[in-house]
This record gives C-alpha cells, sequence and structure tokens, in this order.
C-alpha cells in the first residue's frame, strides 16, 4: 500500500481552498476548453476568471496545476485508482466534502467518468462537480445514465445574469442572477463557512457574484 505522501505525489497533490471546508482538485484555468473561449467575450462568466489572477498566479500554484494536468493526462485509469485511495485517507478524520476544480473544468467525457468513477468509490463522499461543459455531461448522460448520488454536478450559466442552465440530471450555478437562492460567502468574510449548498443535491440552483 503506497503512503499518503505518494499517493499526494502520484496525483500532483490537493488544492486546499483556504474558503472551503475540505480539500479540492485545481487544474489550470487557461486549459479550460469553453472557458477559453468564453473568456474572449464581454459579459461571459469567464472574462474575469478569478482563477488567472490573485493566489492562482503564483509560481508554487501554476506549478501544481500543470503538474496535476500532466499527471491526469497522461494515465486517467492510474489516476483514477489513486484519486480513490487519497481521498479515502485524506477524508477519513475530515468532513466528507471536496469540490472538484477550484480552478480549471473537465477536460473530455473520459475525465468526467473517472470523477463518476472516485465518487461511487466513496459513497461516504459529497463531490461538488462545477461545470461549463454541459456537452460533455450530456454525452456521458447519454451513454450511461445517472450520476451517483453523491456527485453532485452543477452546470453553470456561460453569461453574468443568464438564466440557470436546463440540463437534464444535473444541478445548476449561475453569476449575477439574483434570482432564487444566494451564496452567502460574500457576506460572511468570503468563507463557505457552515453552509454547504453547493453539495446539496436539493438545491437546485446557486447564485454567485462576479468576482
Amino acid at each position: 500500500m503506497l503512503k499518503v505522501s505518494e499517493l499526494e505525489k502520484a496525483v500532483g497533490g490537493l488544492s486546499n481552498p483556504s474558503k472551503m471546508p475540505g480539500f479540492s482538485y485545481g487544474i489550470p484555468a487557461s486549459e479550460c476548453l469553453l472557458g477559453s473561449i468564453l473568456r474572449q467575450k464581454t459579459g461571459s462568466t469567464c472574462s474575469k476568471c478569478y482563477a488567472l489572477k490573485g493566489m492562482y498566479v503564483f509560481p508554487c500554484v501554476k506549478n501544481a496545476q500543470a503538474r496535476r494536468l500532466k499527471i491526469l493526462r497522461e494515465n486517467l485509469p492510474a489516476w483514477t485508482q489513486n484519486m480513490v485511495a487519497l481521498l479515502s485517507r485524506k477524508l477519513e478524520k475530515r468532513e466528507k466534502v471536496f469540490r472538484w476544480h477550484d480552478s480549471g473544468d473537465l477536460q473530455s467525457v473520459a475525465h468526467l467518468g473517472a470523477i463518476v468513477e472516485i465518487a461511487r468509490a466513496l459513497p461516504s463522499v459529497k463531490f461538488w462537480l462545477p461545470t461549463r461543459e454541459r456537452g460533455m455531461v450530456a454525452e456521458w448522460r447519454k451513454a450511461n445514465g445517472t450520476l451517483p448520488r453523491n456527485l453532485v454536478v452543477r452546470v453553470s450559466a456561460a453569461m453574468v445574469g443568464q438564466n440557470p442552465p436546463s440540463i437534464e440530471g444535473t444541478l445548476s450555478s449561475t453569476v449575477g442572477y439574483y434570482d432564487g437562492i444566494q451564496c452567502p460567502a460574500y457576506s460572511q468574510g468570503g468563507q463557505c463557512g457552515e453552509c454547504r449548498m453547493c453539495w446539496n443535491p436539493h438545491i437546485h440552483s446557486v447564485n454567485y457574484p462576479l468576482h
């Protein structure tokens, strides 16, 4: 059995966003597929991407993200197996919540399939996957059916102020859409605090301010 330190090396390490209750897994926002297109579009939710500024531009952060993406791309089955082993150990004595991609997004339908496999292997962990890659999600569901109950996939609106996306079998999130449920983090020092709405499969849509 690999040590935790060996597993961390094998997947490129985990992110640990200060605002959140658990770990995440960040890859370069510059490598987002749809996001890279949306960044060029005024008024899109990616036009002022938070993951391309602030702490995310530090060399140590950028290097870690690039390392994770390289590992993920080179051997997805091994990455999947190692993520299951690592998360089962890292979350053993912590709250069992995990966010996919505090930076970056899905790279392929196979990538989503690997995330689904991880969620199924760890049914006690609540996973949250925000994504703009609605096409990948729809393609996976068409081929495979229902997503695991412990994997909350929130398809993100492409434009600021846009209505929540409606993709069968998924939930949604918006930016600058002021009807419905609002993320409370920005009224509590930028912290999730006790809120777990993003991980809650009963919350259809969550809105965030542009940041």
